[in-house]
């Protein structure tokens, strides 16, 4: 916590996709105010803290919320709480500094009209084949459909030489078995026509 403009202000952690997307591993937040402001949905400023630790750990859906071109970045990062609510904050970057202005809970209704909008970004991370599949959609909804696809590409990258060095792996393997196979039967021809004379004798 630190003082700016004589505010106590929270500095906030930002993870993986988020922090990409804003290019910021922290944002401040005041807590004070953000709790004032919604006093109905929160107890005190220690909720305000855990719903936006929830929703910035483990962000669902990402939306462009600069509705007039400024100069600035306006992000609002959304996330299921549960089957009846979910939680959403605005991120707004301004000369370098990420800061939470807006923290609020809804009905999780809202979660599923927010995921139809047109402006969505991406900042889940979906699994390897879902990126795969979506790749053109994750580039048609994201401004920064490079970076998306970039990442796709170095997944896709990853796997295969990962299934290259499985394949070197298993086929290694079955040099060996062969060998073993090989060597064991020329020892049982071996032992059998050590045998064999053995019974003569």
């Amino acid at each position: 916590e630190y003082k700016m403009n004589n505010k106590a202000l929270e500095i906030l952690k930002l993870y993986d996709e988020l922090a990409e997307l804003l290019q910021d591993k922290e944002a401040i937040a005041d807590l004070e105010l953000l709790f004032k402001r919604h006093p109905e949905m929160f107890k005190d400023k220690k909720e305000v803290k855990e719903l936006i630790d929830k929703v910035v750990s483990e962000p669902e859906i990402a939306i462009n919320a600069n509705r007039d071109n400024r100069a600035y970045e306006v992000i609002k990062v959304a996330k299921k709480l549960d089957d009846k609510k979910m939680g959403d904050i605005v991120i707004k970057k301004d000369k370098g500094l990420s800061e939470i202005f807006h923290a609020n809970k809804k009905r999780v209704k809202e979660f599923e009209r927010l995921k139809k909008k047109k402006n969505l970004l991406q900042v889940e991370t979906p699994i390897l084949s879902t990126r795969q599949l979506n790749g053109l959609e994750l580039m048609d909804r994201n401004p920064s459909g490079a970076n998306t696809l970039s990442a796709i590409d170095r997944n896709i990258l990853t796997n295969s030489t990962y299934k290259s060095q499985a394949t070197k792996g298993e086929q290694a393997m079955d040099m060996l078995r062969q060998e073993y196979k090989e060597n064991s039967s020329e020892k049982d021809k071996q032992f059998l026509a050590i045998h064999h004379k053995l019974l003569l004798f």
